[in-house]
Protein backbone atom coordinates (compact mmCIF):
# COMPACT_ATOMS: atom_id res chain seq x y z
CA UNK A 1 0.00 0.00 0.00
CA UNK A 2 1.44 3.37 -1.02
CA UNK A 3 1.76 6.30 1.36
CA UNK A 4 -1.10 8.12 -0.36
CA UNK A 5 -3.40 5.10 -0.14
CA UNK A 6 -2.54 4.53 3.51
CA UNK A 7 -3.03 8.20 4.38
CA UNK A 8 -6.37 8.30 2.51
CA UNK A 9 -7.48 5.22 4.43
CA UNK A 10 -6.51 6.87 7.73
CA UNK A 11 -8.49 9.99 6.80
CA UNK A 12 -11.49 7.88 5.85
CA UNK A 13 -11.37 6.03 9.16
CA UNK A 14 -11.28 9.30 11.11
CA UNK A 15 -14.89 9.87 10.04
CA UNK A 16 -15.98 6.59 11.61
CA UNK A 17 -16.45 5.22 15.12
CA UNK A 18 -14.53 1.97 15.57
CA UNK A 19 -13.01 0.20 18.55
CA UNK A 20 -10.12 -1.35 16.65
CA UNK A 21 -8.39 1.12 14.34
CA UNK A 22 -6.37 -0.69 11.65
CA UNK A 23 -4.25 2.32 10.70
CA UNK A 24 -0.66 2.53 11.82
CA UNK A 25 0.00 4.92 14.71
CA UNK A 26 2.22 7.21 12.64
CA UNK A 27 -0.56 7.76 10.12
CA UNK A 28 -3.02 8.69 12.85
CA UNK A 29 -0.46 11.03 14.43
CA UNK A 30 0.10 12.66 11.03
CA UNK A 31 -3.65 13.27 10.64
CA UNK A 32 -3.82 14.80 14.14
CA UNK A 33 -0.82 17.04 13.45
CA UNK A 34 -2.42 18.29 10.24
CA UNK A 35 -5.61 19.07 12.16
CA UNK A 36 -3.60 20.90 14.80
CA UNK A 37 -1.63 22.98 12.30
CA UNK A 38 -4.67 23.72 10.14
CA UNK A 39 -6.93 24.93 12.97
CA UNK A 40 -4.12 26.84 14.66
CA UNK A 41 -3.07 28.73 11.53
CA UNK A 42 -6.68 29.39 10.50
CA UNK A 43 -7.66 31.06 13.78
CA UNK A 44 -4.29 32.82 14.10
CA UNK A 45 -4.87 34.30 10.64
CA UNK A 46 -8.42 35.39 11.52
CA UNK A 47 -7.16 36.97 14.74
CA UNK A 48 -4.30 38.68 12.88
CA UNK A 49 -6.69 40.17 10.34
CA UNK A 50 -8.99 41.45 13.08
CA UNK A 51 -6.17 43.02 15.07
CA UNK A 52 -4.16 44.24 12.10
CA UNK A 53 -1.10 42.34 13.36
CA UNK A 54 -1.03 39.71 10.60
CA UNK A 55 2.55 39.02 9.54
CA UNK A 56 4.13 41.23 12.20
CA UNK A 57 6.82 40.06 14.61
CA UNK A 58 4.33 40.11 17.49
CA UNK A 59 1.92 37.97 15.48
CA UNK A 60 4.61 35.36 14.81
CA UNK A 61 6.00 35.42 18.36
CA UNK A 62 2.73 35.54 20.32
CA UNK A 63 -0.41 34.98 18.27
CA UNK A 64 0.74 31.97 16.23
CA UNK A 65 2.27 30.00 19.17
CA UNK A 66 -0.72 30.85 21.35
CA UNK A 67 -3.25 29.66 18.78
CA UNK A 68 -1.16 26.56 18.08
CA UNK A 69 -1.20 25.74 21.78
CA UNK A 70 -4.96 26.21 21.98
CA UNK A 71 -5.35 24.11 18.82
CA UNK A 72 -3.19 21.38 20.39
CA UNK A 73 -5.48 21.31 23.44
CA UNK A 74 -8.58 21.17 21.22
CA UNK A 75 -7.07 18.35 19.14
CA UNK A 76 -6.14 16.43 22.30
CA UNK A 77 -9.70 16.79 23.63
CA UNK A 78 -11.08 15.55 20.31
CA UNK A 79 -8.78 12.51 20.32
CA UNK A 80 -9.39 11.68 23.98
CA UNK A 81 -13.13 12.36 23.77
CA UNK A 82 -13.90 10.38 20.63
CA UNK A 83 -11.39 7.60 21.37
CA UNK A 84 -12.71 7.31 24.93
CA UNK A 85 -16.27 7.07 23.64
CA UNK A 86 -15.23 4.41 21.13
CA UNK A 87 -13.50 2.39 23.83
CA UNK A 88 -16.19 2.64 26.50
CA UNK A 89 -19.41 2.55 24.48
CA UNK A 90 -20.88 -0.85 23.54
CA UNK A 91 -20.25 -1.87 19.94
CA UNK A 92 -23.99 -1.82 19.20
CA UNK A 93 -24.04 1.92 20.05
CA UNK A 94 -21.26 2.62 17.57
CA UNK A 95 -22.94 0.57 14.85
CA UNK A 96 -26.28 2.32 15.49
CA UNK A 97 -24.74 5.80 15.31
CA UNK A 98 -22.79 4.97 12.14
CA UNK A 99 -25.98 3.56 10.63
CA UNK A 100 -27.91 6.84 11.02
CA UNK A 101 -28.64 8.52 7.70
CA UNK A 102 -30.67 11.50 8.92
CA UNK A 103 -30.48 14.55 11.19
CA UNK A 104 -29.45 12.42 14.20
CA UNK A 105 -25.99 11.84 12.77
CA UNK A 106 -25.36 15.57 12.26
CA UNK A 107 -26.68 16.45 15.73
CA UNK A 108 -24.58 13.80 17.48
CA UNK A 109 -21.28 14.68 15.82
CA UNK A 110 -21.93 18.44 16.04
CA UNK A 111 -22.77 18.38 19.76
CA UNK A 112 -19.88 16.06 20.58
CA UNK A 113 -17.46 18.16 18.53
CA UNK A 114 -18.61 21.43 20.11
CA UNK A 115 -18.28 19.96 23.60
CA UNK A 116 -14.73 18.75 22.87
CA UNK A 117 -13.88 22.11 21.30
CA UNK A 118 -15.18 24.07 24.30
CA UNK A 119 -13.21 21.96 26.74
CA UNK A 120 -10.07 22.24 24.62
CA UNK A 121 -10.44 26.01 24.20
CA UNK A 122 -10.90 26.56 27.94
CA UNK A 123 -7.88 24.40 28.77
CA UNK A 124 -5.80 26.00 26.02
CA UNK A 125 -6.71 29.54 27.03
CA UNK A 126 -5.83 28.70 30.62
CA UNK A 127 -2.37 27.56 29.56
CA UNK A 128 -1.90 30.56 27.27
CA UNK A 129 -3.02 32.89 30.05
CA UNK A 130 -0.40 31.47 32.39
CA UNK A 131 2.39 31.73 29.82
CA UNK A 132 1.61 34.95 27.94
CA UNK A 133 -1.32 37.00 29.22
CA UNK A 134 -1.52 36.67 33.02
CA UNK A 135 -4.98 38.24 32.98
CA UNK A 136 -6.84 35.48 34.76
CA UNK A 137 -8.87 32.81 32.96
CA UNK A 138 -11.98 33.58 35.01
CA UNK A 139 -12.00 37.18 33.77
CA UNK A 140 -11.61 36.00 30.19
CA UNK A 141 -14.46 33.51 30.50
CA UNK A 142 -16.65 36.20 32.06
CA UNK A 143 -16.41 38.37 28.95
CA UNK A 144 -19.55 38.19 26.75
CA UNK A 145 -17.39 38.71 23.69
CA UNK A 146 -15.60 35.40 24.25
CA UNK A 147 -18.84 33.42 24.43
CA UNK A 148 -20.31 35.31 21.48
CA UNK A 149 -17.27 34.45 19.38
CA UNK A 150 -17.35 30.81 20.48
CA UNK A 151 -21.10 30.61 19.76
CA UNK A 152 -20.56 32.05 16.28
CA UNK A 153 -17.78 29.57 15.54
CA UNK A 154 -19.93 26.70 16.91
CA UNK A 155 -22.87 27.66 14.72
CA UNK A 156 -20.56 27.87 11.70
CA UNK A 157 -19.09 24.43 12.49
CA UNK A 158 -22.58 22.95 12.97
CA UNK A 159 -23.78 24.43 9.68
CA UNK A 160 -20.75 23.14 7.79
CA UNK A 161 -21.02 19.68 9.36
CA UNK A 162 -24.73 19.59 8.54
CA UNK A 163 -24.00 20.36 4.89
CA UNK A 164 -21.21 17.80 4.88
CA UNK A 165 -23.35 14.99 6.28
CA UNK A 166 -26.25 15.87 4.01
CA UNK A 167 -23.91 15.72 1.01
CA UNK A 168 -22.51 12.42 2.28
CA UNK A 169 -25.98 10.89 2.62
CA UNK A 170 -26.87 11.94 -0.92
CA UNK A 171 -23.57 10.60 -2.22
CA UNK A 172 -24.07 7.30 -0.42
CA UNK A 173 -27.59 6.95 -1.82
CA UNK A 174 -26.36 7.71 -5.33
CA UNK A 175 -23.37 5.40 -4.92
CA UNK A 176 -25.66 2.63 -3.71
CA UNK A 177 -27.77 2.89 -6.87
CA UNK A 178 -24.69 3.01 -9.11
CA UNK A 179 -23.10 0.06 -7.31
CA UNK A 180 -26.24 -2.05 -7.58
CA UNK A 181 -26.41 -1.27 -11.30
CA UNK A 182 -22.76 -2.26 -11.71
CA UNK A 183 -23.36 -5.43 -9.74
CA UNK A 184 -26.29 -6.37 -11.98
CA UNK A 185 -23.99 -5.98 -14.96
CA UNK A 186 -21.22 -8.02 -13.36
CA UNK A 187 -23.62 -10.75 -12.28
CA UNK A 188 -24.20 -11.65 -15.93
CA UNK A 189 -20.51 -12.23 -16.55
CA UNK A 190 -17.59 -14.43 -15.55
CA UNK A 191 -14.17 -12.94 -16.12
CA UNK A 192 -13.24 -14.05 -19.67
CA UNK A 193 -9.52 -14.42 -19.02
CA UNK A 194 -10.17 -16.81 -16.12
CA UNK A 195 -12.59 -18.86 -18.22
CA UNK A 196 -10.30 -19.03 -21.24
CA UNK A 197 -7.15 -19.71 -19.21
CA UNK A 198 -8.81 -22.63 -17.43
CA UNK A 199 -10.13 -24.16 -20.64
CA UNK A 200 -6.72 -23.68 -22.26
CA UNK A 201 -5.11 -25.51 -19.34
CA UNK A 202 -7.58 -28.37 -19.72
CA UNK A 203 -6.89 -28.56 -23.45
CA UNK A 204 -3.11 -28.64 -22.93
CA UNK A 205 -3.40 -31.46 -20.37
CA UNK A 206 -5.68 -33.73 -22.44
CA UNK A 207 -2.86 -35.24 -24.52
CA UNK A 208 -0.18 -35.96 -21.89
CA UNK A 209 -2.13 -36.00 -18.57
CA UNK A 210 -5.79 -36.85 -19.30
CA UNK A 211 -6.52 -37.78 -15.68
CA UNK A 212 -5.46 -34.37 -14.41
CA UNK A 213 -7.38 -32.70 -17.26
CA UNK A 214 -10.47 -34.61 -16.17
CA UNK A 215 -10.01 -33.47 -12.55
CA UNK A 216 -9.56 -29.85 -13.62
CA UNK A 217 -12.68 -29.98 -15.77
CA UNK A 218 -14.68 -31.51 -12.90
CA UNK A 219 -13.54 -28.85 -10.46
CA UNK A 220 -14.15 -26.12 -13.01
CA UNK A 221 -17.68 -27.43 -13.41
CA UNK A 222 -18.13 -27.37 -9.61
CA UNK A 223 -16.93 -23.76 -9.53
CA UNK A 224 -19.27 -22.72 -12.35
CA UNK A 225 -22.20 -24.43 -10.65
CA UNK A 226 -21.47 -22.66 -7.34
CA UNK A 227 -20.76 -19.22 -8.80
CA UNK A 228 -23.58 -19.14 -11.36
CA UNK A 229 -26.03 -20.02 -8.61
CA UNK A 230 -24.94 -16.91 -6.73
CA UNK A 231 -24.86 -14.67 -9.80
CA UNK A 232 -28.58 -15.19 -10.42
CA UNK A 233 -29.57 -13.58 -7.12
CA UNK A 234 -28.99 -10.36 -5.21
CA UNK A 235 -27.88 -12.19 -2.09
CA UNK A 236 -26.18 -15.34 -0.93
CA UNK A 237 -25.27 -16.92 2.39
CA UNK A 238 -21.89 -17.13 4.02
CA UNK A 239 -22.00 -20.91 3.67
CA UNK A 240 -22.63 -20.64 -0.08
CA UNK A 241 -19.83 -18.07 -0.38
CA UNK A 242 -17.40 -20.44 1.33
CA UNK A 243 -18.61 -23.30 -0.86
CA UNK A 244 -17.86 -21.27 -3.99
CA UNK A 245 -14.44 -20.27 -2.58
CA UNK A 246 -13.68 -23.92 -1.86
CA UNK A 247 -14.45 -24.84 -5.48
CA UNK A 248 -12.34 -21.97 -6.79
CA UNK A 249 -9.38 -22.78 -4.53
CA UNK A 250 -9.57 -26.48 -5.45
CA UNK A 251 -9.26 -25.44 -9.09
CA UNK A 252 -6.31 -23.20 -8.28
CA UNK A 253 -4.64 -26.07 -6.41
CA UNK A 254 -4.75 -28.16 -9.56
CA UNK A 255 -3.02 -25.35 -11.44
CA UNK A 256 -0.38 -24.58 -8.78
CA UNK A 257 0.01 -28.05 -7.30
CA UNK A 258 1.77 -28.27 -3.94
CA UNK A 259 2.69 -24.60 -4.13
CA UNK A 260 -0.81 -23.67 -2.94
CA UNK A 261 -2.18 -24.69 0.45
CA UNK A 262 -5.70 -23.78 1.54
CA UNK A 263 -7.38 -23.23 4.92
CA UNK A 264 -11.11 -22.52 5.22
CA UNK A 265 -12.74 -21.82 8.59
CA UNK A 266 -16.47 -21.09 8.92
CA UNK A 267 -18.33 -21.67 12.22
CA UNK A 268 -21.62 -23.44 11.60
CA UNK A 269 -23.65 -20.74 13.37
CA UNK A 270 -22.51 -18.12 10.84
CA UNK A 271 -23.38 -20.08 7.70
CA UNK A 272 -26.89 -18.63 7.25
CA UNK A 273 -25.82 -14.96 7.33
CA UNK A 274 -26.91 -13.14 4.15
CA UNK A 275 -24.27 -11.29 2.08
CA UNK A 276 -23.90 -9.79 -1.39
CA UNK A 277 -22.66 -12.51 -3.78
CA UNK A 278 -18.99 -12.92 -4.68
CA UNK A 279 -17.85 -10.57 -1.93
CA UNK A 280 -14.69 -12.40 -0.86
CA UNK A 281 -13.55 -14.01 -4.13
CA UNK A 282 -11.70 -10.92 -5.44
CA UNK A 283 -9.70 -10.90 -2.18
CA UNK A 284 -8.78 -14.56 -2.67
CA UNK A 285 -7.81 -13.87 -6.29
CA UNK A 286 -5.59 -10.99 -5.16
CA UNK A 287 -3.96 -13.17 -2.49
CA UNK A 288 -3.04 -15.81 -5.07
CA UNK A 289 -2.15 -13.59 -8.02
CA UNK A 290 -0.24 -10.87 -6.14
CA UNK A 291 0.96 -12.71 -3.06
CA UNK A 292 1.62 -16.39 -3.77
CA UNK A 293 2.11 -16.95 -7.51
CA UNK A 294 5.23 -14.72 -7.67
CA UNK A 295 6.85 -16.83 -4.90
CA UNK A 296 8.68 -19.92 -6.09
CA UNK A 297 7.65 -21.84 -2.98
CA UNK A 298 4.04 -20.59 -3.09
CA UNK A 299 2.25 -20.49 0.24
CA UNK A 300 -1.06 -20.65 2.06
CA UNK A 301 -4.36 -18.84 1.62
CA UNK A 302 -6.50 -18.86 4.76
CA UNK A 303 -10.14 -17.69 4.63
CA UNK A 304 -12.06 -17.39 7.89
CA UNK A 305 -15.19 -15.86 9.37
CA UNK A 306 -15.81 -15.01 13.01
CA UNK A 307 -17.59 -12.60 15.33
CA UNK A 308 -15.48 -9.97 17.11
CA UNK A 309 -17.07 -7.42 19.45
CA UNK A 310 -20.47 -7.98 17.91
CA UNK A 311 -19.22 -7.58 14.32
CA UNK A 312 -18.71 -10.10 11.55
CA UNK A 313 -15.11 -10.38 10.39
CA UNK A 314 -14.31 -12.10 7.09
CA UNK A 315 -10.55 -12.41 6.65
CA UNK A 316 -8.42 -13.54 3.71
CA UNK A 317 -4.79 -14.00 4.71
CA UNK A 318 -1.79 -15.12 2.68
CA UNK A 319 1.86 -15.62 3.62
CA UNK A 320 3.08 -14.31 0.28
CA UNK A 321 5.11 -11.26 -0.65
CA UNK A 322 3.12 -8.79 1.39
CA UNK A 323 1.91 -5.30 0.54
CA UNK A 324 5.43 -4.09 -0.23
CA UNK A 325 6.57 -7.21 -2.08
CA UNK A 326 8.27 -7.10 -5.46
CA UNK A 327 6.80 -8.87 -8.44
CA UNK A 328 8.97 -10.29 -11.22
CA UNK A 329 10.39 -7.40 -13.24
CA UNK A 330 10.82 -5.23 -10.14
CA UNK A 331 7.22 -4.03 -9.91
CA UNK A 332 5.77 -3.49 -6.46
CA UNK A 333 2.72 -5.47 -5.48
CA UNK A 334 -0.51 -3.55 -5.91
CA UNK A 335 -3.87 -5.26 -5.58
CA UNK A 336 -6.75 -4.85 -7.99
CA UNK A 337 -7.84 -1.37 -6.91
CA UNK A 338 -11.02 -1.45 -8.99
CA UNK A 339 -12.11 -4.70 -7.35
CA UNK A 340 -11.32 -3.39 -3.85
CA UNK A 341 -13.20 -0.13 -4.48
CA UNK A 342 -16.13 -2.16 -5.78
CA UNK A 343 -16.20 -4.27 -2.61
CA UNK A 344 -16.10 -1.15 -0.41
CA UNK A 345 -18.92 0.42 -2.41
CA UNK A 346 -21.03 -2.75 -2.17
CA UNK A 347 -20.44 -2.96 1.58
CA UNK A 348 -21.48 0.66 2.04
CA UNK A 349 -24.55 0.20 -0.16
CA UNK A 350 -25.73 -2.93 1.67
CA UNK A 351 -24.59 -2.36 5.26
CA UNK A 352 -23.89 1.38 5.62
CA UNK A 353 -20.67 3.25 6.52
CA UNK A 354 -20.01 1.00 9.51
CA UNK A 355 -18.90 -1.79 7.16
CA UNK A 356 -15.32 -1.66 5.92
CA UNK A 357 -12.57 -3.43 3.99
CA UNK A 358 -8.96 -3.00 5.10
CA UNK A 359 -5.67 -4.32 3.72
CA UNK A 360 -3.15 -4.92 6.50
CA UNK A 361 0.30 -6.45 6.89
CA UNK A 362 -0.05 -10.00 8.19
CA UNK A 363 1.82 -11.00 11.33
CA UNK A 364 4.73 -13.18 10.20
CA UNK A 365 4.69 -11.77 6.66
CA UNK A 366 2.14 -11.58 3.90
CA UNK A 367 -1.14 -9.71 3.63
CA UNK A 368 -4.41 -9.73 5.55
CA UNK A 369 -7.64 -8.46 3.94
CA UNK A 370 -10.37 -7.92 6.52
CA UNK A 371 -14.04 -7.22 5.90
CA UNK A 372 -15.97 -5.92 8.92
CA UNK A 373 -19.78 -5.78 8.98
CA UNK A 374 -21.88 -4.48 11.92
CA UNK A 375 -24.00 -7.16 13.52
CA UNK A 376 -26.98 -4.78 13.53
CA UNK A 377 -26.89 -4.71 9.71
CA UNK A 378 -26.79 -8.50 9.26
CA UNK A 379 -29.84 -10.61 8.53
CA UNK A 380 -29.32 -14.29 9.49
Amino acid sequence: MTFTEEFSQALRHQRMLMKHRPDRLRMRVLVYLLWLAGFGLFFATINGLQSGRLGSAGWWLNDVPGHMLVSACVTACFVIGFRGFERLAPQRWLDTIMGWRDWRSGVFFSVFSIACSLLGVVIGLGVVDRIWLSQGLDKLLAQPGFWGEFLSVSMLVTFIMGLRYRARWKQEALQARVTEAQLKLLQGQIEPHFLFNTLANVQSLIDFDPERAKQMLERFTDYLRASLGQLRGDSTTLAQEFGMLGAYLALMQLRMGERLKVELSLPAELGAIALPPLLAQPLVENAIHHGLEPKIAGGTVAVSARRVDGRLWIEVADDGQGLDGQRPGGQRRSGNGVALDNIRARLAARFGPGASLDLLPRDGGGTLARIQIPATALSP
